[in-house]
């Protein structure tokens, strides 16, 4: 009889549990920066200038019916 069942796979050995690594020591805390004096409050942005008048073929383009 034609039997193709394929032999079964031997189980992989368990990997060996890789050891442990070393704690990594805490970095030291760096040193609280001196409070920055207050920084001045910035200019006031001057006023944009008015969008100039849109030309006037967007008025025709418009006013078509």
């Amino acid at each position: 009889p034609i039997s193709l069942i394929s032999p079964i796979s031997p189980i992989s050995p368990i990997p060996p549990i890789s050891p442990i690594s070393p704690i990594s020591p805490i970095p030291p805390i760096p040193p609280i920066p001196p409070i920055s004096p207050i920084s001045p409050t910035p200019p006031i942005s001057p006023i944009p200038p008015i969008s100039p008048i849109p030309p006037i073929s967007t008025y025709l383009s418009t006013s078509y019916p």
